[in-house]
């Protein structure tokens, strides 16, 4: 395990980190097919190599934090696949996988290991959609989700991550349940944020909530943690939530945001065919989410490592 006392200082110093991009696209672009059952919460199991490859990969593009492909495997998202019985054993993987690529490939760096727990998978309130019941998923009672985030934590920390990403799509709620479930292991936990914009282009929280994204920032920030972060959000509206966020907090700020894509689970999928922007465009972004005071800067959903990439050839090394 890394020291995060190191990860702390070197952002309380003012340097501009980079956390990888993509992972589950990422993965689909090396052959993975991932589908929403379990997003590609299986690929421990069925690819492993390919998942070390992968972390490999952002590595060496110049990385300094490399995430756990752990978004998807709690034990609900599992059972849903059939493989709930190796909860712990695919969670431990992704860690000792992730840990693996950093032996091989950080060539004397200091790598971090971050650890993903979210909310996909849940299915309750506004996230209980229709057409996915309809395939015979079950809604388990809020507290059984809570119980699985909570396992899924504890079996990232035991297994030897630096910190945990704290990453909820949903609304405030599920929020609140993922944040929870990571701050109780006593690591250091960076909570993410999902906007979107309405109609009128206002701004609200989680994939579908009418909530307005200032309420959800206000009901979660006194929950604590390290890093703040704008993640799983379009280019166009990462701003804006920056802007909201930088009002309401005053430590250290990472984005991440996706490129809004809808065929992630396609089997025509392409991994950057179906992406608005460059790597050019990305970075020049990114340079501007710097300018507003993010700190710690990646990508998501089709921003893969030639993003990231771009990134590290043209990001400020210091705020």
């Amino acid at each position: 395990m890394s020291d995060y006392r190191k990860l702390h200082e070197r952002i309380g110093g003012g340097e501009v980190l980079l956390l990888d991009g993509a992972v589950g696209t990422e993965l689909q672009a090396l052959g993975v097919t991932i589908g929403v059952g379990a997003w590609a919460g299986s690929a421990q199991h069925t690819h492993p190599d390919t998942v070390r490859f992968m972390h490999e990969r952002y590595i060496r593009a110049g990385v300094d934090i490399v995430t756990t492909n752990t978004y998807s495997t709690a034990r609900h998202c599992l059972e849903r696949i059939g493989v709930g019985d190796l909860t712990r054993e695919l969670n431990l993987r992704a860690v000792v996988l992730a840990q693996e690529a950093r032996a091989r490939a950080a060539d004397g760096r200091t790598v971090w290991i971050a650890g993903s727990v979210s909310n996909y998978g849940i299915l309750t309130g506004g996230e209980a959609l229709p057409e996915r019941l309809e395939k015979g998923w079950t809604a388990l009672d809020p507290d059984a989700y809570r119980a699985n985030l909570h396992e899924q934590a504890r079996i990232l920390a035991e297994s030897g991550v630096d910190l945990l990403l704290a990453e909820s799509t949903g609304a405030t709620e599920h929020r609140r349940w993922v944040v929870e479930a990571c701050l109780a292991t006593g690591l250091p936990t960076w909570p993410g944020f999902k906007a979107h914009a309405a109609e009128d282009g206002s701004l609200r929280t989680g994939h579908t909530s009418n909530e307005p994204f200032s309420a959800g920032l206000d009901a979660i920030l006194p929950l604590g943690g390290e890093v703040m972060a704008i993640f799983h959000t379009t280019v166009d509206s990462t701003g804006q939530g920056l802007a909201m966020l930088r009002e309401r907090w005053s430590g250290p700020i990472a984005v991440y945001p996706d490129a809004d894509r809808t065929d992630y689970v396609s089997p025509q999928a392409d991994a950057t065919l179906g992406n608005r922007d460059t790597p050019e465009d990305f970075a020049a972004h990114a340079r501007r989410w710097v300018e507003q005071g993010a700190q710690i800067v990646g990508g998501c959903c089709g921003f893969g490592v030639e993003y990231i990439t771009s990134l590290r050839e043209t990001l400020p090394r210091r705020r």
